[in-house]
């Protein structure tokens, strides 16, 4: 089978080792084709005839985000190949079409902000343009490298904590997993929430983090919207809790990384041992 992948981001390049263990061809479409992995083939995006042929006619997978003008520019340039795409097409979008509260893959979407209003916006588009189109809406992206015990281990302990508050998490390798066993099915659903589903507050996780290797404990700074930077206001600001009713009933997918705190405790242990 063969699997084109747009961009060439952290997720990209997870995706790309896995879909190649898997038995795929791979093509990575990106702008900046830097540090390229074996066995995978490369596209520049402004390549529009070849390009356009991977398009048309293989599996497609954007993790391209929208651009400063709020526009897609996947499919600003590509629009018509990939409507005339027959395969499976999956756009990577964000939890930030929701609004607050539980939330599943029925609830309706209400952005508060402006970038969950843009996301929504480009959903819509990529489903105009090919109604073959599954929506992955993601929760926030964790892994190697990725993670809040690199910054706590240099040396800043201070935790923003604001009550009540959960974030909703996904490890970056059970969303490469659950897309290629997406892929692999040949499922057909055209809503699918991605995240994992035992919820931890960051700082009741990151506290367990320390206890169980003996660090500092975390230093408490509590929420104050007049404070933060306009991105951690995006965060903190709308409370929702994601379930996925796709995951749970329909794909039976089996979390490697059920629990965030267990999977932090790894990932630290392997920042310490690296040292």
């Amino acid at each position: 089978m063969k699997l084109t992948i747009i961009g060439n981001g952290y997720t990209a390049k997870f995706l790309a080792k896995d879909a190649l263990r898997y038995g795929y061809e791979v093509s990575i479409i990106t702008r900046n084709i830097s540090n390229p992995e074996k066995n995978i083939h490369y596209l520049n995006f402004i390549d529009s005839n070849n390009v356009e042929k991977k398009l048309t006619n293989e599996n497609i997978i954007s993790t391209v985000p929208f651009n400063e003008e709020g526009m897609d520019p996947v499919l600003k340039k590509y629009r018509k190949s990939i409507s005339l795409n027959n395969n499976i097409i999956i756009y990577y979008s964000a939890t930030s079409v929701y609004g607050s509260g539980i939330v599943d893959e029925s609830s309706k979407p209400s952005p508060k902000y402006k970038r969950g209003l843009t996301r929504l916006r480009c959903e819509k588009e990529w489903v105009k343009v090919n109604p073959n189109t599954s929506i992955f809406r993601i929760s926030g992206i964790y892994g190697p490298n990725r993670h809040p015990m690199i910054k706590y281990l240099q040396g800043d302990n201070k935790i923003i904590v604001k009550e009540d508050y959960i974030s909703n998490r996904i490890h970056v390798e059970d969303l490469s997993s659950l897309t290629l066993q997406f892929i692999k099915n040949n499922y057909d659903e055209k809503i699918l929430n991605i995240s994992d589903q035992k919820k931890v507050s960051n700082f009741d996780a990151i506290k367990f983090v320390c206890n169980e290797l003996n660090l500092v404990e975390p230093k408490v700074v509590r929420y104050e919207p007049k404070k933060v930077s306009k991105m951690l206001k995006y965060f903190y600001e709308v409370n929702r809790t994601v379930k996925s009713n796709i995951i749970n009933h329909k794909i039976s997918y089996k979390f490697k990384y059920p629990d965030y705190k267990f999977a932090l405790l790894s990932l630290t242990k392997s920042l310490l041992d690296s040292d």
